[in-house]
C-alpha cells in the first residue's frame, strides 16, 4: 500500500530473482542522468555497490565496470530529447553508448512514461535443455534520475498459471516509441545498435502479449492505459462518491475539460496551487501542501557559498534536465463509489497536456473500499503512518510574480531544438603511438539560433574542451582526444544574456571506433594492479565471519603504505585461506575474473595465480557436495 513506510528504491525493484540473470531490458523516462543508468547493470549482478575505494571513490568499482560489460548492452532506453542530464565526466559512460534512444512524442507534446520491461533466465543449464524465463514490468512516477522526491512505483511480475493481469498495451508503447527514434526517417540504412534495438523492443513487446501478471495483494482488477499515441479517453469515473488527486503539477484544462467531476481533496506543491485560477480553487473544498520537510527553492547540487569570491554562476533553467527534484513527484488519483475503490498510478500529472498530447502511461488498481480506499492510503492501516502526517493545509501566499524572471521557455526550445538534430560522430587516429585521436562531431542541419544565447559543446568525457559553436551552418566541432577518452556523447551549454543557463547530453553514434577500444578503456578504469588487489581482498573479506569488517581496512592500509610486495601476500595469504574455508566464494568471483582476463586486464602472474587456486577450490566444492549427498 502507498505509505510512507513502504519503500522500494528502483534499483532494489530490478533486482532478478534468486537463481535468476538478466537476459534483455527496455526501459522509458522522461528525464535521464546517465549516472543514475550506470548503477542499473549493478542491480542485475549483485547485491549493492562496493564502495571500497576509500583512497580514491572517484574511480569507478571494478565491479561495477564488470556489471556495466556485462549488461549494458542488453538493455535499450528511450528518453525524451533534450532531457538527458549533464552529469560529472566519467570514462566509465561509454559503456553506455548505444544503449540510450532519443525520442519523440508522436501528437506533439512530450513522452513522459517511466517504465521498464525486465525479461531474466535461469542461471546455468536447465535439465531439459530449455531455458526459463520470467517478465517483470516497473511503472512509476520516478525518472532515471537522483531525485529526493517522493514517488511510486508498482512491480508486477509474470506469474506461472497464466491468471492475472494482461500489459500488452505496454509492449505497444514500446513499439511506437521505437518509430519515433530521433533520426529514424533520415536513417538509410539498419545498423547493428540499431537492429539490435529493433529487436529486442520486438522480441519483449511479443512475450508481454503472451504471459500473465500477478496482481497486487488487495487488487482484484488491473488495467493499463497509454495516452498521447492516438484517441484514448481519460478513464475516470464520471461521478464517483469521493474523489482524490495528488499530482506535483496542475493546470486549470485539467479541472475544466479532462475531469470535470466533483474532486474532494487535491496534494500538490505550494507554487502548482498557486498557478491554478480562484475558480477552480473554489471548486475542491480540501486543498493540502506535501511537505516531507524539503526546502521550497532547491538552491543547486554543487552547494557552497559563491559571494565570497565575488562569482555568481549561472541560474540554472527552472525546465534543466539536470536540476533535482525535491518534494512530492507522485501522481495517484483515487476514487470511491460505494464499497468499491479505483486508485490510478503512473506517470501521468492533473494537467490538460498530460491527456492531450504527451505519451503517458496509467495503471488502475481496482479493489475494495478497506483494501484500496482513500481513507486507507491517507491514514494508513494503524500499524503504518499515512500520507497525511506529511499533508498541510493549503494557503495563497501574497505578492505578485516577478516579472524580471527569465524566460525560460526560450532556452527550453532552443534545448529540444538541438536535441533533436541528427548528429554523428567520425573518429579518426591522428598519430603513429596509437595514443592520439581525434573525433569530430557532425549535424545534419544548422543548429537553431536565438539572440542572446550562447551555445558551447564538448565531448562529456573532457569538459576542458569546451568551445563556443556557431549556428549559420551545420555543426562541426573537432576534437583531439584519446582513444579511452572518445564519448558517444556530446555536451552542449546554452546561457542567455540574462545569466540563466541549461545543459544537457546528446547521445551520438559514432564511426571509426577501432576494435580494441573496449579494452584500452576497461584497463584505464581499472587502473594499476594495487588497485585491482586491494579491490579483490576487500571482496574477499567481505562477509566473511572470519574478521571483523573494520579490519579489512587496516589490512588495506598497512599493505598499502608497504608497497605492492607484502601486499600481494596479503591477497595470497586470504585466496588461500577462503580456497580451504569457504571454496563457493571464489567460485562466485570467478566470471569477474574470466571477463578481466579475456580483455588482458589483470595484473601480471594473477591469473596463472587464480587458475592455481580455482581449480584447487572447484574441487573442494565438488567433495562438499559428494559428502552432503
Amino acid at each position: 500500500m502507498l505509505v510512507p513506510t513502504n519503500r522500494l528504491t528502483l534499483i532494489d525493484a530490478m533486482r532478478p530473482p534468486a537463481g535468476f540473470e538478466l537476459e534483455s531490458a527496455m526501459a522509458a523516462t522522461f528525464t535521464l542522468n546517465l549516472g543514475a543508468l550506470l548503477a542499473v547493470p549493478a542491480a542485475f549482478v549483485m547485491a549493492g555497490l562496493r564502495d571500497t575505494e576509500a583512497d580514491d571513490p572517484g574511480q569507478t568499482p571494478v565491479e561495477l565496470i564488470h556489471a556495466l560489460r556485462s549488461h549494458a548492452h542488453k538493455m535499450t532506453v528511450f528518453s525524451e530529447a533534450g532531457e538527458i542530464g549533464l552529469p560529472p565526466p566519467s570514462r566509465a559512460f561509454a559503456f553506455l553508448e548505444g544503449t540510450v534512444v532519443p525520442v519523440t512524442a508522436p501528437r506533439g507534446g512530450i513522452v513522459h512514461p517511466k517504465v521498464w520491461v525486465l525479461r531474466y533466465k535461469a542461471s546455468g543449464d536447465s535439465s531439459d535443455g530449455e531455458t526459463q524465463e520470467r517478465l517483470r514490468v516497473l511503472i512509476a512516477s520516478r525518472n532515471m534520475t537522483f531525485d529526493q522526491s517522493w514517488d511510486t512505483v508498482l512491480r508486477l511480475d509474470e506469474t506461472p498459471d497464466g491468471r492475472g493481469a494482461a500489459l500488452h498495451p505496454v509492449g505497444e508503447l514500446f513499439k511506437r516509441l521505437l518509430g519515433n527514434a530521433v533520426g529514424e526517417v533520415e536513417k538509410e540504412h539498419e545498423d547493428r545498435v540499431r537492429l539490435q534495438h529493433k529487436n529486442r523492443v520486438h522480441s519483449l513487446a511479443e512475450a508481454l502479449q503472451a504471459v500473465r501478471f500477478e496482481l497486487p495483494a488487495g487488487v482484484d482488477d488491473l488495467r493499463t492505459y497509454v495516452f498521447g499515441l492516438g484517441e484514448q479517453p481519460p478513464p475516470f469515473p464520471g461521478n464517483p462518491e469521493r474523489a482524490l488527486i495528488v499530482s506535483p503539477f496542475l493546470t486549470d484544462d485539467f479541472f475544466q475539460r479532462v475531469h470535470s467531476a466533483p474532486v474532494d481533496t487535491l496534494v500538490s506543491g505550494q507554487e502548482a496551487l498557486d498557478g491554478l485560477s480562484q475558480g477552480v480553487l473554489d471548486s475542491i473544498p480540501n486543498k493540502w501542501v506535501f511537505d516531507d520537510g524539503s526546502p521550497f527553492e532547491h538552491q543547486g547540487s554543487e552547494g557552497g557559498d559563491t559571494e565570497s569570491d565575488g562569482y555568481a554562476p549561472p541560474t540554472p533553467s527552472s525546465a534543466d534536465p539536470g536540476r533535482p527534484l525535491v518534494g512530492v513527484h507522485a501522481k495517484v488519483f483515487a476514487f470511491e463509489t460505494g464499497d468499491r475503490a479505483r486508485l490510478f498510478v503512473g506517470s501521468a500529472n492533473a494537467t490538460g497536456p498530460a491527456f492531450e498530447g504527451n505519451v503517458e502511461i496509467l495503471v488502475e488498481l481496482r479493489g475494495s473500499v478497506s483494501e484500496l480506499g482513500i481513507d486507507r492510503l491517507l491514514d494508513g492501516d494503524g500499524d503504518d503512518p499515512g500520507l497525511r502526517d506529511l499533508f498541510h493545509p493549503y494557503r495563497p501566499r501574497s505578492g505578485e510574480p516577478d516579472d524580471d524572471e527569465p524566460d525560460s521557455s526560450i532556452l527550453d526550445r532552443m534545448r529540444c531544438g538541438i536535441a533533436r538534430q541528427v548528429f554523428r560522430g567520425c573518429v579518426k587516429e591522428t598519430g603513429e603511438t596509437g595514443q592520439e585521436w581525434a573525433v569530430t562531431y557532425r549535424s545534419a542541419e544548422p543548429l537553431p539560433a536565438i539572440d542572446d544565447v550562447e551555445i558551447h559543446c564538448w565531448p562529456l568525457t573532457t569538459p576542458g574542451n569546451r568551445r563556443q559553436v556557431g549556428t549559420t551552418e551545420p555543426l562541426e566541432a573537432r576534437f583531439e582526444t584519446t582513444l579511452e577518452a572518445l564519448s558517444g556523447f556530446l555536451a552542449f551549454e546554452l546561457t542567455h544574456d540574462s545569466g540563466e543557463q541549461t545543459s544537457f547530453a546528446v547521445p551520438v553514434p559514432l564511426v571509426g571506433v577501432p576494435e580494441c577500444r573496449n579494452q584500452v578503456l576497461l584497463k584505464a578504469l581499472i587502473g594499476n594492479a594495487e588497485r585491482f588487489l586491494r579491490y579483490l581482498l576487500a571482496l574477499l573479506y567481505e562477509g566473511s565471519d572470519q574478521i571483523d569488517l573494520r579490519e579489512v581496512s587496516t589490512i588495506l592500509d598497512r599493505s598499502a603504505s608497504d608497497g605492492n610486495g607484502s601486499f600481494s601476500l596479503a591477497v595470497l595469504e586470504r585466496l588461500l585461506g577462503t580456497m580451504r574455508r569457504d571454496p563457493l566464494k571464489l567460485a562466485g568471483l570467478h566470471p569477474l575474473i574470466a571477463d578481466l582476463r579475456s580483455d588482458d586486464a589483470l595484473p601480471p602472474g594473477f591469473a596463472e595465480l587464480w587458475d592455481a587456486v580455482h581449480q584447487v577450490a572447484i574441487r573442494g566444492t565438488t567433495e562438499q557436495d559428494a559428502r552432503l549427498s
